[in-house]
């Protein structure tokens, strides 16, 4: 019975760790692509679309909406750089697959 228990522990514990985990790294080029929204891209240039899909679940349990959406902007700010765009901006909410379309745009970059 205790040792039920102890296995029940670990496996919650293992899954509310994991589930809060982000696994994906930002590309070395894609270090300076950004977030925008539709109020940020005047006077950029549409240079294409990528579609990102990441897990929303570890098992049973549940990705935080925060984590996966973050997962996911990083994986279109990964694809930018190859379409030539230095920003990106989500056309939707996740899907219920885990997965979202970003638009791609060339903006002009602020020279301070």
């Amino acid at each position: 019975m205790a040792r039920s228990i102890v296995l029940a522990i670990t496996i919650f514990t293992l899954a509310s760790v994991s589930s809060g985990c982000t696994w994906v790294a930002l590309a070395p080029d894609a270090g300076e692509v950004h977030v925008g929204t539709s109020d940020t891209i005047a006077g950029c240039t549409r240079v294409g679309t990528t579609k990102t899909r990441t897990k929303i679940k570890v098992g049973f349990f549940a990705r935080g909406d925060e984590k996966v959406a973050k997962e996911l902007a990083t994986l279109a700010r990964n694809d930018a750089p190859e379409l030539g765009g230095n920003t990106v901006v989500a056309d939707g909410p996740v899907d219920a697959n885990g997965t979202q379309r970003f638009s791609v745009y060339d903006c002009p970059v602020d020279s301070d």
